[in-house]
């Protein structure tokens, strides 16, 4: 394996494992503090949060596995990853509109979360053995 693309590999492992255990930390706290007040019933922003949630924790949990498995040398690993990243991808962009109305503080990360997964995206597609 060449030195740049060990390098952009290292990236996206770290990058996997921050944003799998970040969310998972966000939403742990969240729900800790009681965000479903009202449990499968509860509506935030004019739709049941809960289905959202469970898309990021399976984000979050995909890109931890996948990072392990990267790590671990397993051949999947990359195929997983892939898989994170869209979804990274796809709740970094969705999230950056929720951010702008609700909690432009939170922006940033989102952003992170989203440019992070477009990269981590085509360091993958780059891998001759996928």
């Amino acid at each position: 394996m060449r030195r740049d693309q060990n390098l952009s590999i290292k990236f996206l492992i770290t990058y996997l494992l921050l944003m799998g255990f970040s969310i998972c930390g966000y939403w742990i706290v969240q729900l800790s503090d009681g965000f479903l007040h009202q449990g499968m019933a509860t509506i935030d922003s004019g739709t049941y949060i809960v289905w959202h949630l469970i898309a990021e924790f399976l984000a979050a949990v995909l890109s931890i596995i996948a990072a392990f498995m990267m790590l671990s040398r397993n051949p999947l690993g990359f195929r997983f990853g892939l898989a994170a990243c869209g979804m990274l991808l796809y709740t970094g962009l969705n999230s950056i509109g929720w951010g702008l109305l609700q909690d432009p503080g939170l922006l940033i990360l989102y952003i992170i979360c989203a440019i992070g997964a477009f990269f981590g995206i085509f360091i993958i597609l780059g891998r001759a053995e996928l």
